[in-house]
């Protein structure tokens, strides 16, 4: 998906790339013309507006608050989260989210409203509320109650690009708890409440951060009505192109199904319930034909599927769940010789990090099953058994499951999430292999830059057991990307490959990253406490790229020397830094890594002269460090203008032929 311009590009340069904190209000009903405020850093007017939000942007008079415009969504606007960013002379933000809807909207009143008391009346319904929570906050609404009148609250916080884990809870007037919701089906860490008040009078809803965490991006948006809603989807994808059948279930609304013609790209694609106002749910896409959808329905129902082997031969087996964000399925895969009954592997039984009589925590922070399993001698059979690790089930414990028969694969991601480069400055990408059965050599690229615009490094090492049995793990690389002086700017989006082993496999993009800060609510926040950033990668979004002003000084390294030792080998190295300010102090040293090597040293480290601009360090090797190519990744510290910034130079590739360690 491209997101398209909305407004002219400014002219006047800025002294840094612009960043979003808030964008006020965060969503609007279909058809509405209102004000929109978006708020950040070096948001110089002019700045256009990227987005796929079906609406017009007009600018308004910049604010004390930010960049101000007269937002005009169309009356068709299908309901969903958009992403806004804004670009400059001085390159891209970060993306913030606005979400559609198709009720009235209202905002959180300025008067505290954080007891019974003091609860905010909410006069009409349906009607969407938007809000904030500040750490320890608890808000309150009440509302005036009919016999027999049913309403379901509905919490938009997390799947919009919040980081508030919700609460809600339903009181009367005495304070007694009526119903309460963490995380509601299909929700994710979002809530829900589905009520029918016994008689007229007024009750009370609370609303508070599962954490009480303290988070950036901490709005939520209240929906309250009577309205039909899904719990669950099934299945949870199809082919690229396909024409499916979907079927979305509810406890309080039954089945409705709807049959969709699938897009022709992505990993990712939405789908909204017909007639329902709940957020679209995602949806994986693929191009393999062998994905079987499966559902674990009933409690302790276990799935198990005959397979026929050959010894020796190699099986993938990847399960897809919880990682789409739909499911609740914390999966347990299993196999068995079909022939014993006796145990082989599993994957997805490790105990979780929380305690397991609180599943609506697990998972959280662990991934989807993956086995790479090599069968047995005297093996003509298996059996591959899916089950919930809590021996839970549903309608929304739905999996899609792939059995492939192959040695070797691997998965690739790439960060950040888009990149701003100085004109004549180079920045870093950071690579990360997902290794399913393939250890070897792998060298990540972004093929097809434009004009002017260099891209270096990428090398991961093979992962092995060296002298001493110990694993290497090398899974991370990076690539420099410089942009010449007078580069061409970018007109599309830059994609990572990595190629090995015969396979080349292209990064997904995150599409948008929002960190979620840990909490103050429970003892031990490193360990029990930890959420996964929000990302976005249905928005198949790669890697969008900008021009941005020059940096303060250019780094450059080379290497001079190479010496053969008894146990490994030394490098040396001069670096050079370049500035046009004269009065720019040279740092005392630079920081040298290599992604992957081990047993690596830096030493003697020093300018040439004191102040000089250029200097020498030496790097060594030992036997432990394998043989392969590593990169150089060079950067120093500068202070400009009271303010710390990084320049790096490009990725240095350098071989070691070390003869003491040989690859697994």
């Amino acid at each position: 998906m491209k997101l398209f311009l909305s407004l002219c590009l400014a002219a006047t340069a800025i002294a840094a790339p612009p960043s979003l904190t808030e964008i006020a209000p965060r969503g609007a009903q279909q058809g509405k013309t209102l004000t929109v405020t978006l708020s950040g850093r070096d948001l110089a007017e002019g700045s256009k507006i990227l987005s796929t939000l079906p609406a017009i942007f007009t600018p308004l008079t910049p604010t004390m608050k930010g960049l101000t415009y007269l937002l005009e969504l169309k009356a068709d606007a299908p309901p969903g989260v958009y992403p806004i960013r804004v670009q400059n002379p001085n390159g891209l933000s970060n993306i913030l989210f606005f979400t559609v809807g198709t009720f009235p909207e209202i905002s959180e009143s300025e008067t505290p409203n954080n007891s019974l008391a003091t609860a905010e009346f909410i006069k009409a319904t349906p009607v969407t509320l938007n809000g904030t929570l500040k750490g320890p906050d608890r808000d309150y609404y009440r509302i005036a109650g009919k016999l027999n009148q049913r309403l379901v609250f509905e919490v938009e916080a997390r799947r919009s690009g919040s980081a508030i884990d919700s609460v809600l809870e339903l009181h009367d007037e005495k304070g007694t708890l009526l119903a309460r919701n963490e995380n509601a089906p299909g929700l994710g860490t979002d809530s829900r409440i589905d009520y029918t008040f016994p008689r007229d009078g007024n009750f009370y809803l609370s609303l508070h951060d599962v954490r009480f965490s303290k988070q950036d991006q901490n709005f939520y948006r209240l929906k309250i009505g009577t309205f039909a809603y899904p719990e669950a989807i099934f299945p949870l994808g199809g082919r690229h192109g396909e024409t499916v059948e979907f079927e979305f279930s509810s406890r309080k609304s039954g089945i409705t199904k709807t049959t969709v013609k699938l897009p022709e790209t992505g990993a990712f694609t939405t789908l909204a319930m017909p007639g329902s106002p709940t957020l679209p749910f995602p949806i994986a896409l693929t191009d393999a034909a062998d994905i079987i959808n499966g559902r674990i329905a009933k409690p302790g129902q276990i799935d198990r599927y005959p397979i026929k082997v050959t010894p020796g031969e190699v099986l993938l087996i990847e399960l897809l769940c919880r990682e789409i964000g739909t499911s609740r399925l914390d999966a347990l895969v299993t196999l068995y010789d079909a022939k014993t009954q006796k145990k082989l592997t599993a994957v997805g039984d490790q105990p979780p990090v929380i305690d397991l009589f609180n599943p609506s925590l697990i998972g959280r922070i662990q991934g989807d099953p993956v086995i790479n399993f090599t069968v047995p001698a005297d093996t003509a059979e298996i059996t591959l058994a899916v089950e919930d690790l809590a021996r839970r089930g549903g309608p929304e414990f739905g999996y899609r499951l792939s059995i492939r028969k192959q040695a070797t694969e691997f998965l690739v991601s790439a960060s950040p999430a888009y990149l701003n480069v100085p004109r004549g400055g180079t920045v870093q990408v950071a690579v990360n292999l997902d290794r399913r059965g393939y250890d070897g050599e792998v060298h990540a690229t972004i093929p097809n830059l434009p004009k002017g615009w260099h891209a270096a490094g990428g090398f991961i090492a093979p992962e092995i057991l060296d002298s001493t049995g110990a694993r290497s793990g090398s899974r991370s690389g990076v690539i420099t990307v410089t942009a010449d002086p007078d580069a061409e700017l970018p007109t599309t989006d830059f994609k990572v490959v990595a190629e090995g082993g015969g396979l080349k496999r292209t990064a997904a993009g995150s599409g948008a990253v929002i960190d979620v800060a840990a909490g103050t609510g429970l003892p031990d926040a490193s360990s029990t406490d930890r959420q996964k950033a929000f990302t976005a990668p249905w928005l198949n979004i790669a890697m969008p790229a900008a021009l941005t002003n020059p940096p303060a000084a250019a780094l450059s390294v080379k290497q001079i020397k190479r010496t053969e030792m008894a146990e490994g080998d030394a490098f040396d190295f001069e670096w050079t830094i370049t500035t046009k300010n004269p009065g720019l102090a040279m740092p005392t040293n630079i920081a040298v890594n290599a992604p992957g090597a081990k047993d690596l040293r830096t030493i003697d480290m020093k300018p040439t002269a004191k102040g000089a601009p250029t200097g020498t360090f030496r790097v060594t090797t030992t036997k432990s460090t394998a043989a392969a190519t590593y990169d150089f990744i060079v950067s120093a510290n500068l202070t400009v203008d009271g303010n710390r910034e990084t320049i790096f130079s490009q990725a240095i590739p350098w071989a070691v032929s070390n003869k003491e360690v040989s690859s697994k």
